[in-house]
């Protein structure tokens, strides 16, 4: 049974629009609340606007219209970026770029502040802002604690020089990816990639000199903070191998090239006989550079150094296709019951038996094999004593189910580096492809997922942990909402309301006044919301003023890209808020000034451009 809206309506604005109007109000209210999780309202909006449609029909309106979002281009192509960025964390692509930068902010912090904010501005148009943002966040944390500074000091300015080059392109961010679509899907020529970077780029320059040299001030009474645990440290050997670039060289050279931080107790050479770790010392192939060090830095001092924690590549099973798909390290604890209690790691076999490498050993209490002067393999084991092992995954499992350890932590994902140029070629390939050969970007993209699936650089396991159920619905979401916004008519009234706000005033202003409008908007809902709304209110006002679209659209994007203000704005925002300890007044302090500073910027550079 249906219903009729008719008494609804409200002048020009039908009964359906009025509902679509009332609809959407309650989903903005239930976004800036926060009681629901954002997946929640969004598969709440997915299943009460086709049941809307249904119990009151409009004519030409199919309810299941609303469900299109799933295979809409601009959904394709978020997931599909995601899964690139993806990628390049798995691939350690971006490792030794990050390995330099901890160098630098280490000696020199303001310079270091300032590449951050250049190289972390321009990356962010390419690569989504979420991963690139997770990435740096450990690396500079470390590196500011080392030079005695507090994290505050970096991170959000870092985050807000990713949000600004975020905007830059129509890939830069998913909300770009979404207006550039829905405007095209609207009678609005097609953006391309570049087409506004050069406005992007003139407004982020005082925006850059003011998150370099004012927002630190503005942080600088932030309380660090709370410190994390402090991480285990496990004796570990590095293997100095045959065409090594160690071979030949001295201690000294050694620790330069680990950047100084090298804890080395001795060197067990390669008869058996240990050496005193001496700045002269000539390494040659077959010694082991005894250490003791957490996890993340033995695999740092591996990757620095070129030596391996371990004898062969990857224990890998024979014949496995993709050995290195899904090896990770893993601390696992020795228990009373297990059969490697009072025998070695290597006269039990678990090289052999579960293709496992033992790269680190933390012992339950000291003994006089503290410092072993045996291989490491060597060592008898005790209950207690902590294996940090490195191999698959289901090897692990299968391990911890017959009893021989049990899993103390978090799998550690080692990045498969030999695949990185693989990730970084196919990145670039989908650049060029979207930004010069004109390929649309939902077509590259996914043309760059099946380069990586087919390369083995990704598994498809790993595709499902790439994306976001939380994206994935809030697109779908934004998508209908601004679709049912439109069919009822909901838009266009909106859009004469504001041109008769702005009647008056010249087409610049009203342009100011929308990028405005969704700036706002965007700091207290979801910008994709805000864009899926924001995207047809900007065409209509363009029409009803007489002037071309594409700077209303392009107010919109930039507007809804503007979420400086408060934590909840962007979900980096969170995550720098969580690391560093700021509080909502940090971002009001240092955000309100950046977003009028942007805001005043493009609306000036979008006039003139267009000739408003």
């Amino acid at each position: 049974m249906s219903f009729a809206l008719d008494w609804l309506a409200f002048g020009p604005l039908s009964g359906h629009g009025v509902l679509m109007l009332v609809f959407t109000l309650a989903v903005f209210a239930a976004f800036v609340t926060d009681r629901l999780q954002i997946g929640t309202v969004c598969l709440a909006v997915l299943i009460l606007l086709p049941a809307l449609f249904f119990v009151f029909p409009m004519q030409g309106v199919e309810p299941y219209r609303f469900f299109g979002g799933f295979g809409h281009p601009a959904l394709v192509a978020i997931c599909s970026l995601m899964i690139l960025g993806r990628s390049l964390v798995l691939t350690g692509a971006l490792d030794p770029a990050a390995r330099q930068l901890a160098w630098l902010v280490a000696r020199a912090p303001w310079l270091a502040l300032l590449v951050v904010l250049v190289g972390a501005a321009a990356m962010s148009g390419f690569v989504n802002d979420t991963p690139l943002v997770v990435l740096l966040i450990p690396l500079l944390t470390t590196a500011l604690r080392r030079a005695g500074r507090a994290p505050a000091f970096m991170l959000m300015p870092m985050n807000h020089a990713v949000l600004i080059g975020g905007m830059a392109t129509t890939i830069g961010t998913s909300t770009n990816v979404i207006v550039v679509s829905l405007a095209a899907a609207l009678g609005v020529p097609m953006l391309g990639m570049f087409d506004f970077y050069p406005l992007v780029a003139a407004a982020a320059l005082p925006a850059l000199a003011y998150l370099w040299l004012v927002a630190p001030w503005l942080l600088r009474d932030v309380a660090p903070a709370q410190p994390a645990q402090a991480q285990p440290v496990f004796d570990a050997e590095l293997r100095v191998v045959d065409g090594s670039p160690l071979v030949g060289a001295t201690v000294r050279a050694v620790l330069r090239r680990a950047g100084g931080r090298l804890p080395l107790r001795q060197i067990r050479r390669a008869d058996g006989t240990l050496a005193a770790p001496l700045p002269a010392l000539v390494l040659r192939a077959g010694d082991r550079l005894v250490l003791c060090d957490t996890v993340e830095h033995l695999k740092e001092a591996e990757a620095r150094l070129g030596a391996p924690l371990h004898d062969f590549d990857a224990a890998a099973p024979a014949g496995d296709a993709a050995p290195t798909l899904d090896l990770v390290a893993a601390q696992l604890v020795v228990t009373p019951q297990s059969p490697l209690v009072g025998r070695t790691v290597r006269g039990e076999r678990l090289q052999e038996k579960y293709q496992l490498t033992l790269i680190g050993l933390r012992k339950a209490r000291d003994s006089a094999e503290r410092q072993p002067r045996e291989n490491l393999a060597d060592v008898r084991v005790e209950p207690g004593d902590v294996l940090l092992l490195q191999g698959h995954a289901d090897a692990m499992r299968l391990l911890q189910r017959d009893g021989v350890a049990l899993m103390l932590d978090e799998r550690l994902a080692l990045p498969r580096r030999r695949k990185s140029p693989v990730a970084l070629l196919t990145l670039a390939g989908v650049v060029l492809a979207a930004g010069v050969g004109g390929m649309p970007i939902a077509l590259a993209a996914m043309v760059g997922v099946l380069v990586l699936l087919v390369t083995r650089t990704l598994a498809w396991q790993e595709i499902g942990s790439a994306l976001s159920v939380n994206v994935v619905l809030l697109v779908a979401a934004s998508l209908a909402l601004g679709d049912a916004l439109g069919v009822t008519g909901g838009t266009t009234f909106l859009a004469h309301a504001l041109v008769a706000v702005v009647d008056a005033m010249p087409p610049a202003w009203a342009l100011a006044a929308l990028m405005g409008l969704m700036g706002l908007l965007t700091n207290f809902v979801s910008n994709n919301v805000a864009a899926a709304v924001g995207t047809p209110l900007a065409v209509e006002v363009a029409r009803a003023l007489g002037v071309p679209p594409e700077p209303f659209v392009l107010a919109v994007l930039f507007g809804c890209n503007l979420c400086y203000v408060t934590p909840m704005a962007y979900q980096t925002n969170l995550l720098v808020m969580n690391v560093a300890g700021y509080t909502f007044r940090d971002f009001v302090r240092v955000g309100a000034p950046l977003f009028m500073l942007m805001w005043v910027a493009l609306s000036v550079l979008l006039a003139r451009h267009y000739g408003l």
